[in-house]
């Protein structure tokens, strides 16, 4: 009798062990596929586009400037932002295209503002 009192002992503890373990690998599991994996795809989303730019390419650096893209060489842009003013700047500072259009929910919280003001 004291021998199945005993295996039923070790196998509450080894079930108990199995739970403190899951209770530790779920939250840093959803940890990973919450932060990680989406990061990683904006970043190879990034390096997409950052190869298919070209001489001609309008785009929009980081910082916020507009410009053609007039001249590509070792991680280097040349971007003509005005008639005969160039700037040089890094690929990875490139951050999207210039000619895409803005989000929908930007358009569309505008055209609320745009009627709430005619509606006064």
């Amino acid at each position: 009798m004291n021998a199945t009192l005993s295996l039923f002992a070790a196998a509450a503890k080894s079930q108990s062990s199995i739970f403190s373990i899951l209770i530790l690998v779920l939250p840093l599991g959803a940890i990973f596929y919450l932060m990680v994996i989406p990061q990683r795809k904006q970043k190879q989303k990034h390096a997409a586009f950052v190869s298919s730019i070209s001489v001609g390419s309008e785009v929009v650096t980081s910082g916020g400037i507009f410009g053609r893209v007039t001249f590509i060489e070792d991680g280097v842009a040349h971007l003509e932002v005005d008639t005969d003013v160039v700037i040089r700047v890094s690929m990875s500072s490139l951050s999207r295209s210039a000619v895409d259009e803005p989000p929908s929910s930007v358009a569309d919280s505008a055209d609320e503002k745009d009627t709430g003001d005619a509606a006064r």
